[in-house]
């Protein structure tokens, strides 16, 4: 009887411990015909990199297996052959699945036991490579048909049936695959529909006012199919290239319209806490590297509000004292602000305050002579200078090194008759209140000091010139 119990109860455990695997474990058995060694790789998108979280060995039957006692985390994933080639699984719930295919045609030949829902991915993933293919067939017909009223207005009209097509096939698959990864998937890929405007056409400035009324419902409701509580899309491509189609090709590229945009996304994310600590880095570190002008505006901002202002959990104490810093060398000089005031002195010891000059706009340029971009740079001012100074134009060229003769000579072997100082001491500040790290440098000035523009060409300067001193 003893023996009896004892073997029921160690029945009971391990049929426990099996229900226990199933439900946090993953199991993804992959059969690729034609592979019979090597290491197969699991990975998986997370914004627009990828990572690998699993490695398998190929057995002589062309199997291998990824194996964990944890459930991953949702999201696609790749599994990646030894040549580097790959598909993609979508991992949700069900993470304990069968995949076959072929070495010589993956997409075609893939095949999920136990998993209808990635069965549904590949017909998607099909579907939607023969629409692009009659899509881009034809997009180069529009092309050769431009003459041609008549036949180009047909092929427009195909291409809105075949885009009709794609928006039906999308509607059902999300309905049929309701709650699911795929179903989050294919309403995160999804434009936001666009209401038609009401203004008259014979209205006045009708295409501006169309174009205000377009522009308005995307700034509010561009990210009204993402789903900011579900982490899931983390591991996936949209998200990364939606935030980057916002901010880059949807918004006024100007950090006015940019950094309220940037912290009601950021808020949206708090509805997860991994979701919040992407959007937030991805953000920062988009707004810190970018070469728009104007963009670091938005670093500070953001930085200040999250990481300096104790919301980024995440932060050790190096990255805050890092963002600290850096935000303290840009905040001085954010497009908008008054520029930091400067007292040089010229080659003869007579000292200008930049606040001082009256010109309608001012440019600081900061340079070495032995700079060999400058050497490119200077002549391409002077030349500006020689052609805007009696419209209002002046330079503050600001010598950064120190050696006086050097600096002199080449001042006057290229006659730069504009305002030329440096300084000797040291005693300015001028490298970190400009934040100075490179030469040349051209910040441009409005008359009453407020930066206009920084860092940029010479060619976008005469630009500028070109409108304000018209």
């Amino acid at each position: 009887m003893k023996k009896f119990l004892l073997f029921t109860l160690t029945l009971n455990l391990m049929i426990c411990l099996s229900a226990f695997a199933q439900k946090n474990g993953y199991r993804i058995e992959v059969k690729i015909d034609g592979l019979t060694q090597g290491d197969l790789l699991l990975g998986y998108h997370f914004g627009d990199k990828k990572y690998v979280k699993d490695t398998a060995t190929v057995n002589n039957k062309g199997v291998a297996v990824f194996e964990g006692d944890t459930l991953l985390p949702g999201g696609i994933y790749l599994v990646i052959l030894p040549e580097k080639n790959y598909f993609e699984v979508l991992v949700d719930k069900n993470q304990r699945f069968t995949v076959a295919t072929s070495k010589d045609n993956l997409l075609d030949n893939l095949k999920f036991t136990n998993s209808p829902e990635n069965e549904g991915f590949i017909q998607y993933q099909r579907f939607m490579i023969d629409m692009q293919k009659q899509s881009k067939e034809l997009s180069e017909q529009l092309k050769e048909s431009l003459s041609d009223t008549i036949k180009a207005n047909a092929i427009r009209e195909k291409m809105n049936d075949l885009n009709s097509k794609v928006m039906a096939y999308w509607d059902e698959v999300e309905t049929k695959y309701k709650g699911t990864l795929l179903a989050a998937v294919i309403k995160a890929m999804r434009n936001v529909e666009i209401p038609k405007s009401n203004f008259p056409k014979d209205a006045p400035k009708y295409d501006s006012l169309v174009w205000a009324h377009n522009y308005n419902f995307n700034r509010y409701h561009y990210f009204d199919n993402i789903d900011f509580s579900d982490a899931r899309l983390l591991r996936t491509p949209i998200l990364e290239s939606k935030i980057n189609a916002y901010f880059d090709r949807v918004l006024l590229p100007m950090p006015d319209s940019i950094i309220p945009a940037a912290i009601e996304l950021i808020e949206k994310a708090k509805a997860n806490r991994e979701m919040f600590q992407y959007v937030l880095s991805t953000l920062t570190n988009k707004f810190q590297t970018s070469d728009r002008m104007g963009m670091d505006g938005v670093f500070v901002a953001v930085a200040e509000k999250y990481y300096l202002g104790g919301q980024a959990w995440w932060a050790d104490q190096k990255l805050l004292d890092k963002i600290a810093e850096r935000v303290k060398a840009i905040k001085p000089n954010i497009i908008g602000n008054v520029a930091p005031d400067l007292w040089l002195p010229n080659p003869n010891g007579r000292y200008y305050r930049l606040s001082d000059i009256n010109a309608k706009i001012t440019v600081a340029y900061f340079w070495d002579p032995d700079c060999s971009h400058c050497k490119k740079v200077t002549p391409e001012l002077k030349k500006v200078y020689e052609k805007y100074k009696g419209k209002g134009f002046e330079v503050f060229a600001v010598y950064t090194q120190g050696d006086q003769p050097k600096w002199m000579e080449y001042i006057k072997n290229n006659e730069l008759s504009w305002i030329n100082v440096w300084d000797p001491t040291f005693s300015s500040n001028f490298r970190n209140l400009y934040d100075i790290y490179a030469t040349p440098v051209i910040y441009v000035l409005d008359k009453y000091k407020k930066i206009l523009a920084k860092r940029i060409s010479v060619e976008t300067l005469e630009k500028i010139l070109e409108e304000e001193l018209k």
